[in-house]
C-alpha cells in the first residue's frame, strides 16, 4: 500500500514540475498509439461476505474478506489509441486485460476447525474511453489528467472450501457469474518525448468497478458472494508513437 501511494505521489510531483519551462505545444490533430504494461492494487471493497450457515450438514461461520486479502497485484496489459481534439485535449480509447491469481486463505471455522477457501483466478477484458486534458505541453515532458469510463467483461469465479481437520471439502462451487460490469475512474500521468515520433510515459489513478453478479452455488450460505463494488489503483508504463 505504501509503495502504491508513493508511486502516485511521484507522478503528482512530476505533473506539477512539468509546467515550469518552455513554450506550449498544440496537440490538435495528433494521433498516438501506445502499448502499456503494469500492475494494479486492490484498494477497497469486500469480496467475501461474512455469514453463518451450514456446509455438508455442519455448522459453519464465514468471515468477511476484502478483495486485497485474496487477490494480490498482478500483470495488467493495455493498448491505447488517441486523437488530439484541441490544443490541450486528447480523446482516447483503450483496451485492457488483467488477470490476478488468488491466495488460499483461512476464511472461517466449522465446529472449531479452520475453514480454508481456494478461489479461482480473477480475469477481465475491458474497454475504456477517456478525455485527456494536458496540464502542460511544454517541451518534451507533458502532464495530464483524464476522466475515463467503460466496461469490463469478467470471467466466472469458482471456489473450493476445505476443512482439513474434519477431512471434508466442497469443490468447484460457483461464486461469481461471468458478465459485464461498468468501470469509471481518473488517470494522472505524463509522457516524455523520446524523439519526433516516439514517447514513453507513466499512468496511475483510481478505478471504481460495479459489483459482479453472484452465482447460485451454496444455498445455505447464499449471501457470502454478494461482493461489493471494487476500488483499485492501476499503474502502467507506456511506450508509443505519435503522428
Amino acid at each position: 500500500m505504501m509503495a502504491r501511494l508513493s508511486g502516485t505521489a511521484a507522478v503528482a510531483a512530476v505533473l506539477l514540475a512539468s509546467g515550469t519551462a518552455g513554450a506550449q505545444e498544440s496537440i490538435a490533430g495528433r494521433i498516438t498509439v501506445a502499448a502499456q504494461v503494469g500492475t494494479e492494487s486492490q484498494m477497497a471493497g469486500d469480496f467475501l461476505k461474512g455469514a453463518e450457515g451450514t456446509l455438508i450438514g455442519k455448522p459453519i461461520t464465514i468471515d468477511t474478506k476484502r478483495y486485497r486479502d485474496i487477490f494480490g497485484p498482478d500483470l495488467r496489459l493495455q493498448g491505447a489509441l488517441g486523437y488530439g481534439a484541441g490544443e490541450k485535449v486528447e480523446i482516447f480509447a483503450r483496451g485492457t486485460y488483467y488477470k490476478a491469481e488468488a491466495t488460499a486463505l483461512e476464511v472461517g471455522s466449522s465446529n472449531g476447525n479452520p475453514v480454508f477457501a481456494f478461489f479461482g483466478p480473477y480475469e477481465e477484458w475491458g474497454v475504456e474511453l477517456g478525455l485527456r486534458y494536458y496540464l502542460s505541453t511544454r517541451g518534451r515532458l507533458k502532464s495530464y489528467i483524464a476522466p475515463v469510463g467503460g466496461a469490463r467483461s469478467l470471467e466466472r469465479i469458482l471456489v473450493d472450501f476445505s476443512v482439513p481437520d474434519a477431512g471434508s471439502a466442497v469443490l468447484n462451487v460457483p461464486f461469481h457469474q461471468s458478465g459485464t460490469v461498468a468501470v469509471f475512474g481518473l488517470d494522472l500521468g505524463f509522457t516524455f518525448d523520446l524523439g519526433a515520433h516516439a514517447f514513453a510515459g507513466v499512468d496511475t489513478g483510481l478505478r471504481y468497478q460495479s459489483k459482479p453478479k453472484p452465482a447460485e452455488g451454496l444455498e445455505t450460505l447464499a449471501s457470502i458472494n454478494a461482493s461489493d463494488p471494487r476500488w483499485s489503483a492501476p499503474v502502467v508504463l507506456s511506450l508509443g508513437v505519435k503522428f
